[in-house]
């Protein structure tokens, strides 16, 4: 996190921890490494989750809960909110998107809904520029684009795609 940050240090930087305990350690370090947000494991008992967000109060830092496994999206989200999480994560894992053919666009009404609480949201899990454009009028703050990118021959071109996309919202 330091040398991204020391390359970039006026770019929002998301140290994704997916803190599974002691969440108030797993915030400190991630600050120390110059990130502006930490996630959490959303299906993790309430304690961790209340530790990492009196951290993060006083570091100056955000806290973003990954509903990766997350059986009532809604439900949780809402209980997240009241633990004073900023940032509802809904992420797809490679095993889910491989084993059952899906990914976080499949989550549109959960998306939606859950868009209500008024939390920011991200969105992760077998994103492209395909998908984007299927999700491009969701309320979604922050996209998490990975495999797009680091399987194509064409890096680069593939990034730039996506962010002319998103600019164009």
């Amino acid at each position: 996190i330091r040398k991204i940050k020391s390359i970039v240090p006026d770019k929002i930087i998301v140290a994704d921890t997916k803190t599974a305990d002691a969440g108030d350690v797993e915030v400190e370090i991630a600050k120390l490494g110059g990130a502006n947000i930490m996630t959490v494991l959303g299906i993790m008992d309430d304690s961790t989750i209340h530790s990492a967000v009196k951290k993060a109060r006083e570091l100056d830092i955000l806290v973003q809960a990954d509903l990766i496994n997350v059986k009532n999206v809604y439900e949780r989200a809402k209980e997240l909110k009241q633990l004073g999480v900023d940032i509802i994560g809904f992420h797809v894992g490679l095993d889910v998107q491989k084993s059952r053919g899906i990914s976080v666009a499949d989550l549109k009404s959960e998306i939606r809904k859950v868009s209500e609480l008024d939390l920011l949201i991200s969105i992760a899990g077998g994103l492209n520029k395909d998908r984007i454009l299927e999700l491009i009028d969701l309320p979604v703050s922050i996209y998490v684009v990975g495999g797009a990118i680091t399987r194509s021959k064409e890096p680069k071109n593939v990034s730039k795609e996506i962010v002319n996309i998103l600019k164009g919202r």
